[in-house]
């Protein structure tokens, strides 16, 4: 006889046992809630240190599916696939920021996403090229305005209404187009980034995860009409709204009184270097988006995000 410590840091017990007549654990989802627990442990590097077995009868049968976890001594009764996920997160999650803080990594407890050209693809040329004819400017010289100009920046801040903003632009360069038609063609320029979306989706599952943009009213009660997954978000924070405009450091904050996180612990994506630089002085987790998603999903492999979260749905 051998006689130890248990080899592993935590043994969970998942009652799979099947009763001819009656409730019984099997028939209360027991082996799929016992396959999730497994899957976590094998999907996060926590085989031989985590084991999850299916179990005889605990004579709990009408509190179904049953689960025990050791050493914590905790018992759970009528455990549903979706009520796992709490199992997970006080027994076994905290293993897994145990494991970073010993391997000089940060846990990662929410997301923060920028929305054009990460959640939404958008180009300003295909505006520019629809309404040059009907100005007196270069598309070139359009794109340069709408990208990056004073006029673009007052919008985003909220400092002009549309209509203020259709005036101004009309009259800068002869603009021979209604402010309705300006309007659909303003908004013309979006299309949806699925992969991006698809992995926002999952993450949401776990994580607050934040809408963080510099726009304008327009452009965003078109996205939000248009891409009605805007709405799954735990919320956002828009230049329009708050007044500043990121790279500000107060932009930061926002999202982060909203994510409910220290800096640290957010893990913040852009497509521009310069916003991406402000957030990462300010002690955040970063990725730079260059459009594909690949290395985004191999960062957070790395950084310890659950691999069950970063297959598309």
């Amino acid at each position: 006889m051998i006689s130890q410590h248990s080899p592993y840091l935590k043994h969970i017990y998942v009652c799979v046992n099947c009763r001819e007549t009656g409730a019984c654990c099997a028939n209360a989802d027991g082996e799929a809630i016992r396959a999730k627990l497994k899957a976590f442990v094998n999907d996060n590097g926590l085989k031989g240190k985590v084991r999850v077995s299916g179990s005889g009868c605990m004579d709990l049968c009408s509190k179904g599916a049953n689960v025990m976890v050791y050493p914590d001594h905790q018992w759970y009764g009528r455990v549903t696939l979706e009520g796992a996920d709490r199992i997970i997160d006080e027994h076994l999650r905290p293993l897994l920021a145990h494991a970073d803080r010993q391997n000089g990594k940060t846990p990662i407890r929410a997301f923060l996403f920028d929305l054009g050209n990460v959640l939404v693809r958008f180009d300003h040329m295909i505006f520019a090229r629809k309404v040059t004819s009907r100005t007196n400017a270069s598309p070139d010289e359009l794109f340069r305005l709408f990208y990056d100009s004073p006029l673009v920046a007052d919008h985003d801040l909220g400092k002009l209404s549309f209509q203020g903003f259709y005036e101004r632009l009309k009259e800068a360069v002869s603009l021979q187009v209604s402010c309705d038609e300006f309007k659909m063609l303003w908004n013309s320029i979006f299309s949806e980034n699925a992969e991006m979306v698809s992995l926002a989706r999952q993450l949401m599952k776990r994580y607050p995860c934040i809408l963080v943009s510099n726009t304008n009213r327009a452009h965003f009660d078109y996205c939000l009409n248009t891409y009605p997954f805007l709405e799954e978000l735990t919320g956002w924070v828009l230049s329009y709204e708050v007044g500043v405009l990121k790279p500000h450091p107060d932009f930061y904050r926002r999202a982060l009184e909203l994510a409910g996180v220290a800096p640290s612990n957010a893990f913040y994506i852009d497509d521009r270097q310069d916003l991406i630089d402000a957030a990462h002085s300010l002690g955040f987790q970063t990725h730079r988006f260059s459009g594909d998603v690949k290395p985004l999903l191999n960062e957070l492999k790395d950084r310890g995000i659950d691999q069950s979260l970063l297959r598309p749905v």
